[in-house]
């Protein structure tokens, strides 16, 4: 049993499907990251996230935040047709993803792709996609006409994540100069702000 004011924030590491173990962790803890894994099912888990976990907890208990989605496990160049260009482009410029975020709100058919009046896609993506992650539709246009260089965007595939996992250590003393550990940073006050824009 945990003491009150023991702990600042609890973590809990679940799967997006609706069970028991959900619903407990989502009463306890109403907010969510979302990490994305650039693999061809993300995108149909989102959606299946979106439409059966979040939006019936969002209409039954009222306020559920996604704080952010995070790409995550990324390998491969985004200037080219890969599956991580395909996911960090639906992330950044998809409305049917903008309508998965915003899933159970009044004014939302995830299904079409709206979302409320006077709302846009481009409030809903900056609102949830963390900034190391966020690329404007103009940006992506001007990385494929060779206008700007390609970002290598974080949150990338790493052996010093398992290789720390297998110490039973924390990235930040495994290998406390990690490149990646400044996201993480990103990430943990995303968290204590309520938000990407909060």
């Amino acid at each position: 049993m945990l003491d009150e004011g023991e702990y600042d924030y609890i973590l809990f590491d679940l799967p997006g499907s609706r069970n028991k173990l959900t619903n407990n962790a989502v009463v306890a803890a109403p907010n969510a990251i979302l990490p994305l894994m650039p693999v061809p099912e993300a995108l149909n888990g989102l959606r299946e996230t979106a439409t059966k976990l979040v939006a019936p907890i969002r209409q039954q208990l009222g306020e559920f935040d996604i704080l952010a989605t995070v790409p995550n496990d990324l390998s491969r160049r985004v200037d080219q047709n890969t599956k991580d260009r395909r996911l960090l482009e639906s992330m950044n410029t998809d409305e049917h993803f903008a309508s998965y975020l915003m899933a159970g709100y009044d004014g939302v058919d995830p299904d079409s792709g709206d979302l409320p009046e006077g709302t846009t896609v481009e409030e809903v993506l900056d609102a949830h996609i963390p900034p190391f992650a966020r690329v404007t539709a103009e940006e992506w246009d001007a990385i494929d006409n060779g206008e700007m260089a390609p970002p290598k965007i974080p949150i990338r595939h790493s052996a010093a994540f398992g290789d720390a996992y297998e110490e039973r250590q924390p990235l930040t003393a495994y290998d406390p100069d990690h490149p990646q550990l400044d996201h993480f940073e990103t990430l943990a006050r995303i968290v204590e702000q309520g938000g990407v824009q909060a």
